[in-house]
């Protein structure tokens, strides 16, 4: 039998073969979302007369009508491609139809995506760096770029997807390149990676909160974490999270990314300033399971080790780089949207988010080593840092702004579900199916999913925070994230008429569904093994370093 840390060796250095051959596979080509090659190399099967309007109602470019225009058009089958699927209801994410006025600019939507992004993002990377005896920073820097540019291609190619099938929602894409029936897969895998994501952004917000209430002298009862926790969804949680659209909260993401930008840099000063180091001003202070715990590599090994901790941190690097559940959304509220503006303003979002996990990551583990904490400012002294509880004030309120958009993607894929299989039941007559899918009834649904949403968090211990955050993204994060897209880009190449053009590009989406598919079943592995202990016989763990 192979050992337990073998073992790990092994699958980590076939998903890392893997991953290399994946990128490698592209590098004669361009992604489409970058080039207008990939654009134009598509050619038209038929004319989709409804779409076009479509588009040309939604205010497309004239850049956009022309690819369209250059794409085949149908789905896997006639009955797919004679039945546009309808938007999601009650979802903005899937409206398709923003008003011009209330749309994103470039600007606003990097802003928008940075705000998505950073706030569930940024916390744990220092945790996923230090698993399993560490990641050196040449490794962990890497993977980090690695799957920011994957996640941003992938992001980028579902508003291509858009313009190649005249559809806005997932549903209608699935539904044009591969079948109907089976559109409820990606309906699925979305609801739940955002209903998952949801539960750890509301487990950071407990612990933040009764922090705070400690550190500011608030009355007793509300340093009890679930009383910060319900009082919280119910105000201001609730009604962010029932905005119909995304460009509404733009001026929330400015808020919140104030708030990201101060933590990263309170987390940069208190690793200079050796506060927390030994002799520091707050080493005694805290718990000894927080104090600094500096890895015993040789110099090189901590700028160049690989080991199995590796695993973990590209568990983190998918979670963090997440936002494709809200990428049409995007795309549909964008100012004169055209895949290059949209393009532009992904590259800029996601570019300023990886420089905060860069700094987060790099600076929380220089800090704490292999103390760092799935919620790294649980770290620092909760009453006797005055800048940690700035730094935790800014952070509740960055998650706060962050929350609504991972809600909205929520509502997105499980409003979908809940559309069709309402139109889908025979048995329902006219007037309950319209009941069913009216605002005051898709309202008191989300209201129940915050609910449940928040109920679940309040259980939740930081040990199960780390677990639910290296899980959905063994398994959903991969799945929405690469797989999906990169199998939905391969049915639309496979539609190119110059089959030369296209090939490098397919070649690497083919890749990648492999890549995600290994990532999803050696993610998973680690993910129940570092919680439960199940596959190695170690039984469970209190502590995941």
């Amino acid at each position: 039998m192979v050992p337990h840390a073998g073992c790990r060796r092994v699958l980590l250095a076939v998903a890392l073969v893997a991953l290399v051959v994946a990128v490698a596979s592209a590098s004669s080509s361009t992604p489409a979302s970058s080039s207008s090659t990939a654009s134009s190399s598509f050619l038209p099967r038929r004319r989709l007369a409804p779409t076009t309007c479509r588009s040309q109602q939604d205010g497309s470019t004239a850049s956009a009508l022309d690819f369209l225009q250059r794409v085949r058009g149908g789905g896997a089958s006639p009955k797919a491609a004679s039945a546009p699927t309808k938007p999601a209801f009650a979802s903005a994410a899937v409206a398709g139809h923003a008003d011009a006025h209330h749309g994103l600019t470039i600007g606003s939507l990097a802003i928008n995506i940075m705000a998505d992004l950073c706030p569930h993002g940024m916390l744990p990377l220092a945790f996923g760096m230090a698993s399993e005896g560490g990641t050196g920073l040449a490794p962990a820097l890497t993977l980090l770029l690695v799957f920011g540019s994957l996640s941003a291609y992938t992001l980028i190619s579902i508003a291509r997807a858009c313009e190649a099938t005249g559809e806005y929602s997932f549903r209608g894409i699935w539904s044009r390149t591969l079948h109907p029936s089976t559109a409820w897969i990606i309906d699925a895998g979305i609801t739940f990676l955002c209903f998952g994501c949801c539960i750890f952004y509301s487990a950071f917000i407990g612990d933040l909160s009764a922090a705070l209430a400690q550190a500011l002298g608030a009355p007793a009862f509300l340093h009890k974490r679930w009383v910060c926790l319900v009082g919280l969804h119910i105000f201001p949680l609730l009604p962010l999270c029932l905005m119909k659209n995304l460009s509404a909260l733009q001026y929330s993401s400015i808020v919140g990314v104030l708030g990201i930008l101060y933590t990263t840099a309170f987390v940069v000063k208190r690793q200079l300033d050796g506060a927390y180091q030994m002799g520091g001003q707050f080493h005694a202070l805290i718990d000894v399971l927080y104090r600094p715990q500096k890895p015993t590599h040789t110099a090189l090994e901590k700028v160049f080790r690989l080991g199995p901790g590796a695993i973990s941190l590209m568990n983190m690097a998918c979670v963090a780089f997440t936002t494709h559940y809200n990428g049409i959304a995007y795309y549909t509220e964008l100012k004169d949207r055209s895949l290059p503006r949209y393009a532009s303003a992904v590259g800029l979002g996601f570019l300023a988010s990886f420089s905060i996990f860069a700094l987060m990551m790099i600076f929380g583990f220089g800090t704490f080593g292999h103390a760092a904490q799935p919620l790294l400012l649980n770290n620092y002294h909760r009453t006797k840092d005055a800048l940690a509880t700035g730094s935790r004030l800014a952070t509740a309120f960055s998650i706060m702004c962050g929350f609504p958009l991972m809600f909205a993607g929520l509502k997105t894929g499980f409003f979908s579900l809940w559309r069709s299989n309402i139109e889908g039941a025979s048995r329902l007559s006219t007037g309950t199916q319209k009941t069913l899918l009216s605002e005051p009834v898709t309202m008191t649904v989300s209201t129940l999913l915050l609910a449940g949403i928040c109920g679940i968090a309040i259980k939740c211990t930081e040990e199960d925070v780390g677990f639910v955050i290296g899980l959905i993204g063994a398994v959903l994060g991969t799945g929405v994230v690469y797989i999906i897209p990169a199998l939905l880009n391969t049915k639309l190449l496979a539609r190119v008429k110059d089959v030369a053009a296209a090939r490098p590009e397919k070649r690497f989406n083919d890749g990648l569904i492999a890549v995600g598919v290994i990532f999803a079943c050696l993610g998973t592995y680690t993910a129940i093994d570092d919680k439960f202990g199940i596959f190695s016989g170690k039984g469970p763990k209190v502590h995941a370093h």
